[in-house]
């Protein structure tokens, strides 16, 4: 089987990118009667079976794939071990894990944005276009500022005392010349063969500026709307990333334990995310007496998470860009 073939100017197909990178589907929640607006970025379905699947399947990545690792394999475990350590230590230490929170926060913020920036690097290596500068390090600040911005909002310190709001008005403004540049840049010398990062970028863009002005006007019913669109914008998009990787990966790279789980792959991430979905249901449950052990294991797969896509995924390696089809 030959590695999937992409059209000139999309990652995989315009059915494909449209639909899992540049998850169009997320404006569907702006219809009139669509969505409640009462959702949350924690409602049942999408904590336990999109959100959770996406960062512990890094650590079956990891696992399995040689070509992942690479000859990072005791930098990886180190890093693994290190992470354990911290959170058994903060939960031996305090009780609880509110001190990692505010960690994972923020940290979740800029993984937010770093992974919307390779995405957008990885279209940028095919077809070009924008300034890359601002494409690697503005959208990630953009999205970033986004995530902060709604901390500072639901815990209302930040409108609190009536002096600082012209400084926050003048501040939000200037962030969203951010994706006004961005599109702008992608918007010159505009062909065929960029209709695929347009879209992609586009989608983005409209999201978290829809964020952010629903932030600054104190829209609260599209802050939430808009923070689900997020999460789920972000999880559905690396599965597919890595969906993407795993069909390549039944012809390209080293032999090994994932290109025989990519021959399944399909298969195996349907009953993978049934799974994991369900063992995390019956564990948050207050009467399994195991809540506290599940938040520790959580909230180390997500800081494992973080770390490893930032350590596995850097598309100037060359073995990385030519195996998602972007060298």
């Amino acid at each position: 089987m030959t590695p999937t073939s992409a059209g000139r100017g999309w990652i995989v197909s315009p059915a494909f990118d449209l639909l899992f990178l540049a998850n169009l589907g997320w404006l569907l929640l702006l219809l009139p009667g669509f969505a409640t607006r009462a959702d949350t970025a924690i409602d049942f379905w999408q904590i336990y079976f999109l959100t959770l699947p996406h960062r512990w399947i890094t650590l079956v990545l990891v696992a399995t794939d040689v070509d992942r690792r690479g000859a990072q394999t005791r930098k990886l475990a180190i890093v693994a071990a290190l992470l354990a350590v911290l959170v058994v230590g903060a939960v031996l230490g305090t009780g609880a894990f509110l001190c990692l929170a505010l960690v994972d926060y923020v940290w979740n913020a800029w993984h937010f944005g770093s992974q919307h920036a390779g995405v957008l690097r990885m279209y940028s290596r095919k077809v070009g276009g924008g300034i890359e500068w601002l494409e690697r390090w503005g959208l990630r600040a953009f999205v970033t500022y986004g995530a902060l911005r709604a901390a500072g909002w639901a815990t209302g310190w930040l409108e609190a005392d009536a002096a600082h709001m012209p400084w926050l008005t003048a501040i939000d403004f200037a962030v969203l010349l951010i994706p006004a540049t961005l599109l702008l840049t992608n918007l010159k010398g505009i062909s065929r063969e960029r209709i695929g990062k347009l879209a992609y970028l586009a989608s983005v863009c409209a999201l978290y500026t829809g964020f952010v002005l629903s932030l600054h006007f104190g829209w609260g019913s599209l802050v939430v709307l808009f923070a689900a669109a997020g999460s789920m914008f972000h999880a559905v998009e690396y599965l597919a990333v890595v969906t993407h990787y795993a069909r390549r990966r039944e012809a390209v790279g080293s032999p090994g334990r994932f290109r025989t789980l990519a021959r399944y792959w399909l298969l195996f991430l349907g009953l993978y995310v049934l799974a994991l979905g369900s063992v995390g249901v019956y564990m948050s449950r207050p009467d399994s007496g195991l809540v506290v052990v599940w938040q520790g294991l959580n909230l180390w797969a997500a800081f494992v998470h973080y770390a490893f896509d930032g350590m596995i995924w850097k598309l100037r390696r060359p073995e990385t860009a030519s195996a998602l089809g972007v060298s």
